[in-house]
């Protein structure tokens, strides 16, 4: 008997040979994708809605066009710079007219924007299904690269409206869709504020124009969709 069970242990225990029934593993694919690119260049198209202020003198809505260079900087954290150019239109306000006739026209505006913001990735150095939602916060510099129109001769040199250079500020929120590691969708939500300053000759008494701050927070929602380029 112990002839018998002794070649058939010694076969049984055999590494090469291994157990008589082999035992399948399975896989289970995960939904999350490590992000192996740690920078990012691309394009954005979208709209703006502005808010024009105490006097309408600011910026009107309109379409949003710009580019974007962004970097990981480890985890969940990324750094983007961003220019964008606004091409709308804005109020001529002769503050000597009523109240509600103080337009006299519209002026031509591209207003520049040059901004860096940190992100921080919801998912961090990951997609889920492809998805990466993120929040982001930032600032920069704004300023109208638009001449001065004709008809803004016709008021006096202390009621013109001067854009000037202004600090920007904006947060929000967006998604990542990578549809391989090396092309990126995106789309984001932002608010952007930027001062305006009040021409001196607004707060002269006799126009009747009431409290004239002398410059004022305004600005408005960016919506934007994108493509990008990692590498």
């Amino acid at each position: 008997m112990m002839r018998t069970l002794l070649p058939l242990c010694l076969l049984l225990s055999s590494p090469c040979l291994g157990p008589p029934f082999a035992v399948q593993g399975q896989s289970i694919p995960s939904p999350y994708r490590h992000i192996e690119r740690g920078q990012e260049a691309g394009l954005f198209v979208g709209t703006f809605s502005a808010a024009t202020g105490q006097f309408d003198l600011g910026p009107k809505s309109g379409l949003l066009i710009g580019g974007r260079y962004a970097v990981e900087l480890g985890g969940p954290v990324f750094l983007e710079g961003m220019a964008s150019l606004l091409p709308t239109t804005r109020d001529i306000i002769d503050p000597r007219r009523v109240e509600g006739d103080r337009s006299i026209g519209e002026a031509d505006v591209s207003l520049v924007a040059i901004d860096v913001r940190f992100g921080f990735s919801l998912t961090g150095r990951r997609t889920w299904n492809g998805l990466s939602p993120y929040i982001f916060a930032g600032g920069g510099l704004a300023f109208d690269g638009a001449s001065r129109a004709d008809l803004e001769e016709a008021l006096l040199p202390e009621d013109r409206f001067e854009f000037g250079t202004s600090f920007t500020t904006g947060f929000g929120g967006g998604v990542r869709y990578a549809i391989s590691q090396a092309l990126i969708l995106r789309s984001d939500l932002g608010l952007n504020l930027w001062k305006l300053s009040t021409p001196t000759g607004f707060d002269d008494p006799t126009k009747n124009l009431g409290a004239v701050p002398e410059d004022a927070w305004v600005g408005g929602w960016g919506f934007t969709l994108g493509a990008s380029w990692r590498f």
